[in-house]
């Protein structure tokens, strides 16, 4: 979540903790844990909280959002378990979707005027 002019390259799990490592050098570090998901969240989802087709919505995002606000345990049980070295690949994909989200022109998809979307003429064939 920080040095967001870098680029991760790689990220290891040492004793519930995820060791993000950077281009450059630079490293950060998160524990596996209630606080990291509520810097998420912060970070991530306050500004744009989660939008119809982004592909991240189910397995994550919700669940950050509800351990985040409700404390939910059983969402802190399944990041807790996704955030794991048999995960890594995703985990790195997961991150690099977060840190690079923008979804102005998702919306832009969406929000048509509804003459637009549903007032189309019919093309007989």
């Amino acid at each position: 979540m920080e040095n967001v002019n870098n680029e991760i390259v790689d990220i290891t799990f040492v004793d519930n903790t995820m060791i993000i490592i950077y281009d450059n050098a630079p490293y950060e570090t998160l524990p596996i844990t209630k606080e990291s998901y509520e810097k998420m969240y912060r970070c991530w989802l306050v500004d744009q909280p989660p939008f119809i087709s982004d592909i991240y919505k189910q397995k994550y995002m919700v669940n950050i959002i509800k351990a985040s606000i409700h404390n939910d345990q059983g969402c802190i049980a399944d990041l807790n378990n996704n955030f794991q070295v048999e995960n890594k690949d995703e985990v790195i994909k997961f991150f690099k979707y977060m840190r690079i989200r923008d979804l102005t022109q998702e919306k832009l998809k969406w929000n048509q005027p509804f003459n637009n979307l549903y007032n189309k003429p019919v093309v007989n064939k």
